[in-house]
């Protein structure tokens, strides 16, 4: 075995130890019994999976003029989808409903009043500036408009969470170092940031910050720091809100009909093996097998976006995308061994063959790929919550589908050809070789 396939082997070989353990019931456990602790990562299901939590907000108009109000509404059901949706991979659903009501569906949130304070809190965002002989908060002209970004971390010195932040160039970092000179030069005075009316930091600054970049600190929790983040990134909302109903929603499907979607799945994974085995027989098999280790890459994926800030939510349309891209992850095989019987065919060995046929495959592969992610990225941009969802399955579908068959295909197919049971051209394919020529061959008496 050369040493590239070697290298190949011990890969696949990780990555697929590394996705059985994630795919396990309570891989939490295992991982911290190695050491590694990153919470409880589980596959997310949408709202017509799973259920949740439906909103109901109403915008306070009343002092907007009428011909701001659009736009106002605009604004805050943008705000909103930030804050509910900041990586934009989650099923949730914003909409307006009437001329001045926002509609909110969390799939699998069952805290209501929880993610209501969340929602409804108008976040302004304010600096102030606190003189030691009057302890008045005194304002500024820096706002929350005036914030670029905000991370949530851990202080490595202190190990409490803090917020980092980062102000807008130019006109914000310039007030920005011009507030924090005076305080710095002032003995005494303090700087005060205040999100609403809670105060996120108060404190002095023991040098001016030119390059407008900060902390603050004082959170009780990683989880509240995070929240807090979410808000200032989201932005203020334009105009108040008030909630004006919750209400917890079951699955809309109900069990029976995930069981037959789960049903449809299997029987069409297995017309596909069986399809693949009876087509192209032995390489057949080994694309089988690559399909399965296919579907455990998905489901691993899926486990572990949902501990990240992009998770993976899968809704019934969700499922559709991941069963069609199931379907498609063999579409590179049968080009690949199309190639290769063409290869066999002309009298190359089988190891020659396979690899000429994965070399004048691989554009093709790439090409068709490239054309459905650029579709998956359409439906993603203009597309319906429901259309997204779908979009991204099949997008994650697609680009492990491809990493599938020049990886894992490609290995077990290697390794398989270098056997003396893989040698024969008719384990592939049924290939009639031709029939090798005599340069004097003739009939005689």
């Amino acid at each position: 075995m050369d040493k590239k396939l070697r290298r190949r082997l011990y890969l696949v070989i990780i990555a697929v130890v590394i996705a059985m353990i994630i795919i396990l019931p309570r891989e939490d456990r295992v991982l911290r019994a190695v050491g590694i602790n990153f919470g409880n990562p589980q596959v997310k299901l949408g709202l017509d999976l799973l259920g949740g939590t439906s909103l109901t907000y109403e915008a306070q108009l009343k002092d907007t003029p009428a011909g701001d109000r659009t736009k106002a509404m605009e604004g805050v059901i943008n705000v909103i989808t930030k804050r509910v949706n900041p990586a934009g991979t989650s099923e949730v659903v914003v909409q307006q409903s009437g001329e001045n009501r926002v509609v909110v569906q969390l799939p699998g949130v069952t805290d209501a009043k929880a993610a209501a304070d969340q929602i409804g809190r108008t976040a302004t965002l304010s600096f102030y500036k606190v003189n030691p002989d009057s302890e008045v908060p005194t304002p500024t002209e820096l706002s929350g408009k005036d914030l670029e970004s905000a991370t949530a971390q851990i202080d490595p010195q202190t190990g409490q969470p803090i917020i980092s932040f980062r102000m807008q160039g130019g006109e914000a970092t310039d007030k920005f170092a011009k507030l924090t000179r005076e305080i710095n030069e002032t003995e005494g005075a303090r700087l005060a940031i205040v999100l609403d009316n809670e105060v996120l930091f108060n404190g002095g600054v023991s040098t001016p910050i030119l390059d407008g970049q900060g902390q603050m600190t004082g959170f009780e929790s990683v989880q509240t720091a995070q929240q807090t983040a979410v808000l200032l990134n989201a932005g203020a909302l334009p105009v108040p809100v008030e909630l004006v109903s919750q209400r917890t929603i079951g699955a809309t499907l109900g069990t029976e009909s995930i069981s037959r979607s789960i049903i449809a799945g299997a029987i069409g994974i297995l017309a596909v093996v069986i399809f693949m085995v009876m087509s192209y027989r032995w390489a057949g098999v080994l694309a089988s097998l690559a399909l399965i280790l296919y579907v455990i890459f998905n489901v691993a994926l899926f486990k572990i976006s949902s501990i990240t800030p992009w998770p993976i939510v899968l809704t019934l349309a969700g499922i559709a995308g991941f069963v069609l891209s199931v379907g498609m992850a063999v579409d590179a095989n049968i080009l690949i061994f199309e190639r290769m019987k063409e290869e066999l065919r002309s009298g190359k060995s089988v190891k020659a063959s396979l690899d000429t046929g994965f070399a004048r495959a691989w554009s093709s592969i790439r090409d068709s790929n490239t054309s459905t992610l650029i579709t998956c990225f359409i439906l993603y941009s203009f597309g319906a919550t429901i259309i997204k969802g779908f979009a991204i399955t099949l997008a994650v579908g697609v680009v492990i589908s491809m990493l599938t068959a020049i990886s894992v295909s490609r290995t077990l197919l290697g390794l398989f050809v270098r056997t003396k049971f893989g040698q024969n051209p008719q384990r592939y394919s049924g290939v009639k070789l031709p029939l090798p020529q005599q340069k004097s061959a003739e009939i005689s008496k």
